[in-house]
């Protein structure tokens, strides 16, 4: 797995997972970047996203494994903040699987909860597909529309949604329709904080199974974002808050 290792001399860690189309670049700058140098930071490339875009995404478990042997290449035990957005939060979610990586906090940003979802693969693999052919066919238009939604950076999403291949897409979205909830103890879960634009999809998810799986995490809504809009568009206000949770 390729990953940033930045500032490697402090001693609280951070792990950072980017949401699709993201990379750990995009997490660098939106993140990393405004939350402190005086902390570690751990940021991946998932598979088919950044230097790993030649690489097929098969799945959030075989990707929380290879961060897992990451972290434990670099004798990393203990993580002061887990930080999954949007797809990064599915993979996070597989890799609080592994008990002997302490976590102390963890953030979901925009994390799908849905489970056993057959129609909504059913229609998202329609819907992805058929933009990403269009985008491969228009890229400026691609770059127009991504950009509408999360601002001027954008274009590196759209390049990355255009060389991703068919099959990583229809895997994504598979994940995020059967997503695995990993069994967490009261002191676990509490350790898990959920949060949401209000006018995001996933939102529907979390109300549903959060009460039924983890009734002890904390869920927290961003008031008129959208899904993972609040990252770009408030990135300096919206890190203070994730500084202040750890």
């Amino acid at each position: 797995m390729k990953a940033l290792d930045l500032n490697s001399e402090n001693k609280k860690t951070v792990l950072l997972i980017h949401p699709m189309l993201s990379s750990a670049d995009g997490m660098k700058i939106n993140i990393a970047d405004n939350l402190g140098d005086d902390l570690r930071y751990i940021i991946p490339d998932l598979s088919a996203h950044g230097e790993s875009i030649d690489k097929t995404y098969h799945s959030s478990k075989e990707e929380a494994r290879a961060i897992y042997e990451h972290l434990k290449a670099l004798n990393i035990s203990k993580l002061d903040l887990a930080y999954g957005a949007s797809l990064g939060g599915v993979v996070l979610l597989q890799l609080l699987e592994y008990k002997d990586i302490q976590i102390n906090k963890a953030i979901f940003e925009g994390c799908s909860l849905w489970q056993n979802s057959w129609i909504q693969e059913f229609f998202m693999k329609k819907i992805f597909i058929k933009k990403h052919r269009k985008a491969i066919k228009d890229r400026e238009l691609a770059v127009k529309r991504m950009t509408r939604i999360y601002g001027e950076k954008a274009s590196v999403m759209a390049d990355t949604f255009i060389a991703m291949s068919e099959e990583s897409i229809i895997n994504i979205i598979h994940d995020c329709s059967f997503v695995n909830l990993p069994m967490l103890s009261e002191d676990e879960q509490r350790k898990c904080l959920f949060t949401y634009g209000s006018k995001e999809f996933d939102l529907r998810s979390a109300k549903k199974y959060l009460p039924k799986n983890y009734p002890y995490a904390s869920l927290r809504l961003w008031n008129g974002y959208g899904h993972c809009t609040r990252i770009t568009k408030d990135t300096e206000n919206y890190c203070m808050e994730i500084r202040e949770e750890f």
